[in-house]
């Protein structure tokens, strides 16, 4: 399937914008994320894709093919897009068998009985459940019968699978089990998957590309690791991350050769950011990010601060500890599931090259990472 693009998409109901004015290009076989808290607009986007929800204003394309265009009048029916549609609610037929169920739109298509045979073994063997075909739904478990659901979408051999929140039902482990199968399917079928899901994890863990949203608008689209290194602004920084980005307020207090940052009484001197700072001036209000696991502790080497340890959150294999100085709390990730005391002292710095830096007012990004050269208690 060709790259899905949408051009100016915007969709309102009344005086409530759900989508706003989105530009978006999906790429062809991509595994694209929509993300962002309730209320986005991201699952209206996957049904405007769908064509379950007629926008407002813009177009949709699927590579050459125009299938909704305002302008034009232009609207494409569901069964004319080539998309699979898998919801949160599995919607299987409770009389029907697993192979009934996964038979039934292949049906509808008039194909024949041995097309239908060959694609539902296809699909069930895609989704490991062929020795559940002669069983109905309720003889079955949550993630078996999310497995059927997908089997269901996959046997007509769509170009494009459209997902919403599929595996927000699911206990931890079976969405764990689930992530990995369908990564494995999309490495498989080569289909360009579309997923929305308010799950960070879950799109960080399974997407090539992440879509962040917030409001209708488009925040972010980017590869996942860059998305959570290099966050467009302080929505993408603080929404992308678990436990969330370490974000202290300052103000710069000297440009130079250096920028130097003023966080409380904490002196931070970086190296100038490589963009952005046109405009900068002494007293530029500025939020200084910086990532739990980038936090180095009980670091004996300057440059280096005191803190105090008042809490541990263990998790088994990390445990996240929080740090206090004056009115300053961080959240800091130990790479060993070790312990320190409550009521620690120990030594805390920032790893160099992983400082962000953002402008107070916009919540824009103004560097693509500053390194942090000194690090200090102000005189």
């Amino acid at each position: 399937m060709p790259d899905i693009r949408l051009e100016n998409l915007t969709k309102r109901w009344g005086d409530v914008v759900a989508v706003d004015n989105l530009n978006l290009t999906i790429p062809d076989r991509s595994f694209t994320c929509l993300l962002g808290p309730s209320g986005c607009g991201k699952t209206t986007t996957l049904r405007m894709i769908a064509g379950l929800e007629e926008p407002t204003r813009g177009k949709i394309s699927n590579g050459d093919k125009l299938v909704f265009c305002s302008e034009r009048g232009l609207s494409l029916s569901p069964d004319k897009r080539d998309v699979g549609l898998i919801f949160q609610n599995y919607a299987l037929w409770p009389h029907m068998t697993v192979f009934q169920n996964i038979a039934f739109g292949l049906e509808m298509k008039k194909m024949s009985r041995s097309q239908v045979e060959e694609r539902v073994k296809e699909a069930a063997g895609w989704m490991q459940i062929d020795e559940y075909l002669q069983r109905y739904p309720s003889e079955l478990s949550g993630g078996q019968q999310q497995r059927v659901a997908l089997a269901r979408s996959l046997a007509p051999r769509p170009n494009c699978l459209l997902m919403d929140e599929p595996l927000s039902n699911l206990d931890a482990k079976l969405r764990m089990d689930m992530r990995t199968e369908l990564k494995r399917i999309h490495a498989e079928t080569n289909m360009t998957i579309v997923y929305v899901t308010h799950d960070q994890l879950e799109a960080i863990s399974m997407a090539t590309t992440v879509v962040v949203m917030k409001d209708g608008k488009l925040e972010q689209c980017d590869e996942p690791l860059r998305l959570y290194k290099y966050p467009n602004n302080l929505f993408v920084a603080d929404f992308v991350g678990s436990p969330s980005i370490n974000l202290l307020k300052g103000k710069i207090v000297e440009l130079r050769d250096v920028w130097t940052v003023q966080c409380g009484d904490w002196l931070l001197s970086l190296k100038k950011a490589p963009y952005g700072d046109t405009a900068i001036k002494n007293g530029h209000e500025v939020v200084v990010g910086v990532r739990c696991e980038d936090i180095l502790i009980s670091n004996p080497e300057p440059p280096a601060i005191g803190m105090l340890v008042y809490s541990n959150l263990p998790t088994g294999s990390d445990t996240f500890v929080r740090l206090r100085h004056e009115d300053i709390s961080l959240t800091a990730k130990l790479s060993e599931a070790d312990i320190i005391p409550t009521g620690s002292e120990i030594n805390a710095s920032f790893r160099p090259e992983r400082v962000l830096l953002f402008d107070s007012k916009t919540g824009e990004r103004m560097s693509e990472g500053s390194s942090l050269v000194n690090f200090s208690i102000a005189p």
